[in-house]
């Protein structure tokens, strides 16, 4: 029956839970009175007391010899309720006056009505004061002497009445609170935490677990089947891609064959530079595409080093590329992936300054810095965030003899950077230039996620 709950409608499970509480209070309600009202009756101290004088006048009544009758009314007295024998003509005498609040009137509303009563200030003998005077039936009578009542309780029958009412309000509705952050929120947020963490390629194919309420089950279907359209849709898309990017390349070859065999100097010139712009796009598309990048463990490398070659590289060919910072800086990375993306902002430098200088760095928080600055034209604020997207190229921003590409370079390094758990950003430099800024996350922190779901970006 649990079972069969739990995996119901929300919302029959909260109408049922917010119902509950006020049947119970109902049903606490009636029994608290109850239960109240029989305990009155029975600890009530003018009915007790009353119960006594009854059971002494029986006892009295019922002696056979003044020594026992004696015996009787020592007994009493031992009680608290102090007793003393009188003449009947004690009970004809005029009454006095004493207040509805005088224990003495509360006990005698508790008396048999047969029972002949009277108030007395004090007993003939004066031995006893402020007593009951109760007729015994043979011509005599008894003087009793109330004990004072116990002081008031500190909580009243009214008030332990609205506590356990309350209490019956109070614990139903904390524990429909607790359900319904347990069963309801519980479930909700461990879809967040799947949601932000899910990676396209290395999940399994259905993630969310499809337990719990109706409404949960139903939510968590949704989401496995929304994920698996949009992997199968990547897939497609990619393989697409890779398709006509890989076929691509054999015209092109034939083209370049051609064109070595051309006679015009000027045109073999400048069909090869274009089928060679060709080659790099295309390159740069499987490169993208490539699940290399995601599938790299991270280790741990020499931050300096790595930069250090990727300098040299541009050195090599007649680039100014020059490294400042520490010597060694242990980092844990993917350094085959971050060497890429630092040397896509230096390729990107030198297309549009001819030098860059790559600085290392690390701020007080731990922070890594990787910064790649040139003295190129910049980029309009505007486009400095288009930048980042895959096939974006800010053509009117740079110099013209560099209008070449696919637009790809800087998407790669975003993603690369993403995947290291950093951001990068791209900063003007004054009076000009361009500052690629690399922030990746202290060490310890680090993050490392799949970058290959980024290529929706390009969808």
């Amino acid at each position: 029956m649990s079972k069969g709950f739990r995996s119901g409608s929300i919302r029959h499970q909260v109408a049922a839970l917010a119902i509950g509480p006020i049947i119970c209070l109902v049903i606490l309600s009636a029994i608290s009175d109850l239960l109240l009202r029989e305990d009155l009756e029975s600890i009530s101290y003018a009915r007790t007391t009353a119960s006594k004088i009854e059971s002494v006048i029986d006892l009295v009544g019922a002696s056979i010899s003044p020594g026992q009758e004696a015996a009787i009314l020592d007994a009493s007295a031992r009680t608290g309720l102090q007793v003393e024998e009188v003449e009947v003509a004690e009970l004809l005498q005029s009454e006095t006056d004493i207040s509805f609040e005088d224990v003495r009137y509360k006990v005698k509303e508790n008396l048999p009505v047969s029972f002949t009563t009277s108030f007395r200030s004090q007993t003939a003998t004066g031995g006893l004061r402020d007593v009951l005077v109760v007729g015994t039936g043979e011509n005599r009578a008894l003087a009793f002497r109330p004990a004072p009542p116990p002081p008031d309780a500190w909580i009243s029958d009214q008030e332990v009445i609205i506590v356990l009412e309350l209490l019956g309000l109070v614990l139903p509705v904390a524990l429909l609170s607790l359900y319904a952050a347990r069963v309801i929120s519980a479930p909700l947020l461990e879809f967040a935490k799947a949601a932000e963490t899910l990676k396209v390629d290395e999940e399994p194919d259905r993630p969310f677990n499809e337990s719990g309420a109706a409404e949960i089950r139903t939510l968590a279907k949704s989401l496995n089947d929304m994920r698996s359209r949009v992997r199968h849709m990547i897939d497609d898309r990619t393989r697409m891609l890779r398709a006509i990017s890989h076929d691509l390349r054999t015209p092109l070859t034939r083209l370049r064959l051609r064109v070595e065999r051309s006679t015009q100097p000027e045109l073999k010139a400048a069909m090869l530079k274009d089928i060679s712009a060709l080659s790099d796009m295309i390159n740069d598309t499987l490169t993208y595409l490539s699940k290399e990048m995601a599938s790299e463990k991270p280790v741990n490398a020499d931050l300096p080093s790595l930069l250090s070659t990727v300098c040299s590289d541009f050195s090599d060919i007649g680039f100014n590329v020059t490294y400042v910072g520490a010597e060694r800086f242990t980092y844990r990375c993917k350094p085959r992936s971050l060497a890429r993306a630092v040397a896509n902002l230096v390729d990107n430098s030198t297309k549009f300054a001819g030098h860059a200088i790559v600085e290392l760095s690390v701020l007080e928080n731990g922070t890594v810095r990787i910064s790649v600055i040139d003295e190129g034209p910049g980029l309009l604020g505007g486009l400095r965030t288009l930048a980042l997207e895959p096939f974006f190229k800010a053509d009117t921003a740079r110099t013209p003899a560099a209008r070449t590409g696919f637009g790809l370079g800087l998407s790669i390094v975003d993603d690369i950077v993403r995947a290291h758990g950093g951001t990068i950003e791209l900063l003007t430099r004054v009076p000009h230039g361009l500052l690629a800024r690399i922030d990746l996350p202290a060490a310890g922190d680090a993050m490392f996620t799949s970058s290959t779901g980024e290529l929706a970006r390009a969808w």
